[in-house]
C-alpha cells in the first residue's frame, strides 16, 4: 500500500528490510529537494503568509524639510504605526527555542524535506503559541522504525512527541494506548475543525481514524499522500503502424490521451490486451525498429515483500466489486474466495506471461528499472517513485512517457468499478508526551499555505484537497494531475491490531498463485481459511466493540460499486 513511500518494508523471506529513501525509485536528489524548498515560491499562493497580518509599531528616522526654512533639513523622530506580518518563512530576527520536542519519521526524503521546513516552527510557534519551540527529526531507518516505535510506546516513553505511522499500524497503537485520540482537543479549536473538512474523505477514512472511518476516534493528521499509477509509453501508444494494428486485432483503439484513460472508462481487461499486444521477442519489431532484446507488455508489484502484492491485487479486487472481508463481522467466507475474488486473482495471474522474466520479484525499484531500461510499455507504481523516470541522466524514456489514474472494471453487473490500493501516512501524537499542545501547534503550522507549497515543491504527498486541485499543484510535475484524480478511489486493506499476520497469508498465497504453484481458488480458500483462525483467535469484532465500528461497511460499498469516503 505503500509514497510516496508507504509502508514499512519486508524483506522476500519475510524479514524487515530497507527500503531505500533515494534509491532508484526515488522522488527527487537532496540537492533538488532543498532547491524546492528554498526557492522558486510562485505558484500556489506565492506570498501569503503564516499567520495573519498583525500591526506592530516602529520608530523610523526621516529627513524632512521644514517649513519656511528655505532649503535647510533637520532630522526628525517619527513614529509611525506600520501593519507588518510575521511569517513562518521570514522570522523577525533570531529565535532562541525555549523546549524541543521531537519528530519520528522513516529516513527518507519526506522525513528530510519535513526537518527543513520544520526550521521555521520556532519563530512561529512563538508568535502564535507564545514560546518558541523546536521541532527535532528523528530519522529512523525504515528497517527499524516499527519495532524502533514499537519499543519505546510499549515503555511508555514521553519521546518522540509526534511521529510517523503507517496506516496499519494505528489499530495496534492506538489500541495499545500509545498515540493520543485527538478529538477532545479538535472539538475546543475551530482552526483544527476546518482543518478536518479540507482532507479527501478516503484519507480521514483510511489513515486519520480507528476504526476505519469512526471519526469518534481521530488519531492522526494526514502527513504523506500516494496513489499507484500507469505510466504508459507515450511514443509506443502513438505510433502509426502500432495503432493501426492494435485496432485491427481489438476492435479499438490504443488510449492515447489522458482522457483516453480518464475520465474514460478504461478497464483492466483492455490493459491486458494491450500487455499482450505489446510483448514482443528480439527480432520483432517495434514502431517500426528492429528489437535487439525481449520487450514486455506491463510490470506491476508481484513480489512477496511486505505488501507488495496486496496493494496492486486489492485494486483489481475491489474493481472486480469484491473485498477481502466483512469489517463489521468479520466474515471471510464467501468474501475473499467468492467467485468475484476468484475472477480478480484469475485476472491478476493472467498478467504474468506478459510481465519481464522476474515479474515475481517486481515491487518498485523493479519496475521503474524496466521501464527506465526502456523495455517495458506500461507500468503500474506508486506516484512517489516516478520523479527518477523523468531524469535523462536515469531514464532512456524521460521524454515519451505519460502518468495516468488506474483502470477499473465493468462487471456483470453492469457497474463499473474504479478503486486503487491506497497509500501514505499520518502523522500522531504520543499519548505519553507532555507536549500534546506543542504538537498540536506543528500540526497547525504544517498545513499553513506556504509550507504546503514547500512540501509540494519538494516532492511530498500533499493531502489538502483545497490544494491537490488547483492548477498550479496539477501542472506541477508529470504525475501530479494522476495524483490527485487518483485520491478519491483509494481503499485500505485492515488497520486492526493483527493486520500483519493477514497480510502475510495474502503475500503467501496469491504469490504461490502467481508462480503457478497453486489455483487462484485454491490460493483464495486458504486465504480464507488461515484469515478465520486468525480473526476467531483475536475475538473479533467482540474484543474490540470498545473502540466502535468501522464508519461504513466498505465490503458493502464495493459490491455496490459506490464511494466510499
Amino acid at each position: 500500500m505503500p509514497v510516496q513511500f508507504k509502508r514499512y518494508c519486508m524483506s522476500r523471506d519475510g524479514k524487515i528490510s530497507r527500503r531505500a529513501a533515494l534509491s532508484t525509485g526515488a522522488k527527487v536528489a537532496t540537492a533538488a529537494v532543498v532547491t524546492g524548498v528554498v526557492g522558486g515560491i510562485a505558484g500556489y499562493l506565492a506570498g501569503t503568509s503564516a499567520q495573519p497580518a498583525r500591526e506592530v509599531t516602529r520608530t523610523l528616522t526621516q529627513t524632512v524639510t521644514q517649513p519656511g526654512a528655505g532649503a535647510q533639513t533637520v532630522t526628525q523622530t517619527v513614529t509611525r504605526t506600520q501593519t507588518a506580518t510575521v511569517t513562518a518563512t521570514a522570522p523577525v530576527g533570531e529565535i532562541k527555542p525555549e523546549l524541543s520536542i521531537t519528530f519520528a519519521s522513516p529516513e527518507w526524503l519526506p522525513g528530510r524535506l519535513t526537518g527543513l521546513i520544520a526550521k521555521d516552527f520556532p519563530a512561529w510557534s512563538k508568535a502564535t503559541i507564545g514560546k518558541a519551540v523546536e521541532v527535532k527529526m528523528d530519522l529512523i531507518p525504515w528497517d527499524a522504525i516499527f519495532d524502533r516505535l514499537s519499543t519505546v510506546l510499549a515503555a511508555k516513553s514521553k519521546e518522540p512527541t509526534l511521529l510517523i505511522s503507517d496506516s496499519q499500524w494505528l489499530g495496534q497503537f492506538y489500541v495499545g494506548g500509545h498515540i493520543r485520540r485527538l478529538n477532545d482537543i479538535i472539538a475546543r479549536d475551530p482552526e483544527l475543525q476546518q482543518l478536518l473538512n479540507r482532507f479527501d474523505p478516503s484519507l480521514v477514512y483510511f489513515y486519520m481514524t480507528y476504526p476505519q472511518g469512526n471519526t469518534n476516534n481521530i488519531v492522526g493528521f494526514a502527513h504523506e499522500g500516494d496513489v499507484l499509477l500507469f505510466v504508459y509509453r507515450y511514443d509506443l501508444f502513438s505510433h502509426p503502424t502500432e495503432r493501426e494494428n492494435f485496432k485491427a486485432q481489438y476492435g479499438y483503439d490504443l488510449p492515447l490521451n489522458y482522457e483516453d484513460w480518464y475520465p474514460a472508462q478504461l478497464d483492466w481487461y483492455q490493459i491486458r490486451d494491450i500487455a499482450k499486444y505489446f510483448t514482443r521477442k528480439a527480432g520483432d519489431e517495434l514502431a517500426g525498429k528492429r528489437l535487439e532484446e525481449d520487450f514486455y507488455g506491463i510490470a506491476l508489484h508481484m513480489s512477496r515483500a511486505y505488501d507488495a502484492i496486496a496493494c496492486p491485487f486489492g485494486s483489481i479486487l475491489y474493481s472486480h466489486g469484491e473485498y477481502w472481508w466483512d469489517p463489521e463481522t468479520g466474515e471471510v467466507e464467501g468474501w475473499i474466495n467468492s467467485p468475484r475474488a476468484r475472477q480478480a486473482l484469475e485476472f491478476y495471474v493472467s498478467l504474468v506471461p506478459y510481465s519481464p522474466p522476474n515479474a515475481l520479484e517486481i515491487w518498485f525499484d523493479e519496475a521503474n528499472a524496466v521501464m527506465q531500461a526502456g523495455r517495458v510499455a506500461m507500468i503500474y507504481n506508486w506516484a512517489g517513485f516516478l520523479p527518477s523516470l523523468f531524469d535523462p541522466a536515469a531514464s532512456k524514456v524521460y521524454n515519451v512517457i505519460r502518468v495516468v489514474p488506474p483502470p477499473g472494471h465493468k462487471g456483470e453487473d453492469g457497474i463499473f468499478r474504479r478503486y486503487s490500493g491506497i497509500g501514505g501516512q499520518p502523522m500522531c501524537i504520543n499519548a505519553y508526551s507532555d507536549y500534546a499542545e506543542e504538537a498540536l501547534a506543528f500540526i497547525k503550522f504544517w498545513f499553513q499555505p506556504q509550507n504546503q507549497r514547500k512540501w509540494a515543491e519538494g516532492g511530498g504527498g500533499v493531502c489538502i484537497r483545497d490544494i491537490i486541485q488547483t492548477e498550479w499543484f496539477r501542472n506541477l510535475t508529470p504525475y501530479n494531475r494522476a495524483y490527485a484524480d487518483s485520491i478519491a478511489f483509494q481503499v485500505d486493506f485492515w488497520n486492526v491490531p493483527f493486520f500483519f499476520e493477514m497480510l502475510t497469508v495474502v503475500q503467501e498465497e496469491i504469490h504461490a498463485a502467481l508462480a503457478g504453484s497453486i489455483s487462484p481458488q485454491t490460493a483464495l480458500d486458504n486465504m480464507a481459511r488461515r484469515h478465520k483462525e486468525i480473526i476467531e483467535r483475536e475475538n473479533y469484532p467482540a474484543a474490540f466493540e470498545k473502540y466502535g465500528k468501522p464508519a461504513k461497511n466498505v465490503a458493502q460499498l464495493i459490491r455496490q460499486g459506490l464511494p466510499i469516503g
